[in-house]
This record gives C-alpha cells, sequence and structure tokens, in this order.
C-alpha cells in the first residue's frame, strides 16, 4: 500500500499540474467562460503545450526527486546543479520569477545559500512532494529538508513554510495519519516559520464545505505561497475523493496549475485513487511511476541502513 502511496503522489503533481496547466492565470469567471468546469485536459490557450501534458512544477519536482535518488539525502549542491542545468536546456516558458532569478544566480556563481531570493512565491512548495515521501519516517528530517530545498531559490518565510506544510502533510498521509492529525502536526511546524501561512492553512480546514468563489475571495489564488499552499489544502479537504479534490483546484483560477499539483500530491499520498482516464492521458506517466518506485527503494534503503 506505501508503495502505491508513492506512485499516487507523484502522479497526482502531474495530473493536478496537466489539469490546471490551460487554467494558469486565469480567473474564476473566465474559467466558466471559456470551459464551463475544467474537468478533463486541454491544450494550453498559449500554444506550447498540448493537454496532459505538464509545466516546470512536475519538472522541478522530478528534479528534485532525480537529487534525492542519486545522493540518498537532500544534497543542495547536487540538486542546484540539477536546477542549472536544466534551467539551461528546458523550453518551458512558465518558470516562476523567483526561481529565473534564483538559478540565474546560481549560473553566475554564486553559491546555493546565497542564491535564493527574498520572495513567498510557491516554487519551493510544488515541488517538494519526494521529500515528504521519502523521509516521512521522521517529520524533523523532513521539515529540516523541506526548508533546506526551499533555500536554495526562495528564503521568505512564507515560501519557506509553504514547503514545510506540503511536505510534512505527505508524510503525515502516508503515516495514514487522520486529517486532523495531519492538519495539527503541519500547523506546529508551520505556525513557528510564518503565522500567518499556519492561520490560513487552519481557516481552510474550517471552512472546506464553503465553495469555492468562497474560498478564493477569503484565501487568494495568487502565486504567492501563502495564497497557493491555504488554497490547495482547502480543496484537499473539500471533497472525499481525488477526481473531485483536483478538479476543485483546477477551476479556482489564478495559478490554478500549482495548485492542483499540490492538491494532487496531498490527495495521492493519502491512497486516493487518480481516475484512469487521467493516468492514460498524462505525459509520461511510465516515467513517473519508475520515479515513484526509485523514491520508494530510496525509502527502503534508507530504513535498513538506519
Amino acid at each position: 500500500m506505501m508503495d502505491r502511496k508513492f506512485r499516487n503522489c507523484i502522479l497526482g503533481v502531474a495530473v493536478g499540474d496537466a489539469l490546471g496547466m490551460p487554467a494558469e492565470g486565469l480567473s474564476r469567471e473566465d474559467i466558466k467562460q471559456i470551459y464551463g468546469e475544467i474537468r478533463d485536459f486541454y491544450p494550453s490557450p498559449y500554444g506550447d503545450l498540448k493537454p496532459g501534458e505538464w509545466t516546470d512544477d512536475t519538472e522541478q519536482m522530478l528534479l528534485l526527486a532525480e537529487s534525492l535518488i542519486e545522493t540518498v539525502y537532500f544534497d543542495p549542491e547536487n540538486f542546484s546543479e540539477k536546477l542549472k542545468n536544466w534551467f539551461l536546456s528546458t523550453k518551458s516558458r512558465r518558470i516562476g520569477p523567483s526561481s529565473t532569478r534564483a538559478i540565474s544566480n546560481l549560473l553566475s556563481g554564486i553559491p546555493w545559500n546565497r542564491a535564493g531570493v527574498h520572495s513567498d512565491t510557491c516554487g519551493a512548495a510544488m515541488r517538494v512532494a519526494p521529500i515528504g515521501l521519502v523521509y516521512h519516517f521522521s517529520l524533523n528530517l523532513v521539515e529540516r529538508y523541506a526548508e533546506l530545498s526551499a533555500r536554495v531559490t526562495h528564503t521568505g518565510s512564507g515560501a519557506i513554510s509553504g514547503a514545510v506544510a506540503v511536505a510534512v502533510a505527505i508524510a503525515c498521509n502516508v503515516l495514514d495519519f487522520s486529517d486532523e492529525e495531519m492538519l495539527a502536526e503541519v500547523l506546529k511546524r508551520v505556525g513557528g516559520i510564518d503565522s500567518l501561512m499556519a492561520d490560513k492553512i487552519k481557516y481552510a480546514y474550517e471552512i472546506s464545505d464553503r465553495d469555492s468563489d468562497f474560498a478564493v475571495e477569503k484565501i487568494g489564488n495568487t502565486i504567492s505561497a501563502l495564497d497557493v499552499v491555504p488554497m490547495a489544502f482547502y480543496c484537499y479537504f473539500a471533497a472525499d475523493d481525488f477526481e473531485e479534490s483536483v478538479v476543485r483546484a483546477a477551476n479556482v483560477g489564478g495559478d490554478a496549475d500549482s495548485i492542483a499539483a499540490i492538491c494532487g500530491a496531498l490527495k495521492g499520498s493519502a491512497g486516493h485513487e487518480i481516475p484512469e482516464r487521467w493516468l492514460k492521458g498524462v505525459k509520461d506517466k511510465d516515467l513517473l511511476i519508475e520515479v515513484a518506485d526509485k523514491l520508494y527503494d530510496l525509502h527502503v534503503k534508507i530504513v535498513k541502513i538506519a
């Protein structure tokens, strides 16, 4: 069952990312007018991505996964090198402003511990899922590695707390915590980093019985981690199954691809099954499964060594 959670989490990032991709930057009203409701994959309205293709959210998640598989424990130097190589080779036009500046700093020779920019955008939170999966046996280690992985590109407390929140939630889900137990653990660890993040995640849980329009008005859907992460938690808590949670996330507008990617990771790590039509349509499904299985094998290896 645990290896299934690894697969569903990694696939969940990509499926959510691809589902939310065409809605990135649109308002709730725009989405309703153009799509009615997004329940399946659509091409990018900008012509850069086909249905089922994902953005830099999934690309950076895979970079982090590959780095962990190579180094066993998180090595910011190795991860920084992967970010640089990817940045030079990618054709993506969707890389966030903070990540772009930070990776440019790395390319200019600035060391990883000084290259990150003081920003609260969500780049660190959207990619952090592999850390929550591999090191779930130690929530302290998950918290520490999530923070370190964020600092390579983002040094704002909102960005760091967002990465910690997502990684810890995934670890708790793998450990079969109830939603309430997971929430308590997340709030405990995030509150000391950024109290606003903790307050908004708590509020997301409290309003999870309200509709998406209300949530967007109260939480927000901008590229800030202080909006994206609580909104992803809202969508996670608001529905029982994977499909309805991620559909809700893809339709909230704003940074919809990141919100849906994080929601997909959270839902997948809790063991919820992904609809077969999405698995058939998502880009590079076999690669995603292979990476998830390698992360699971890495986890088993670490536990045996410990």
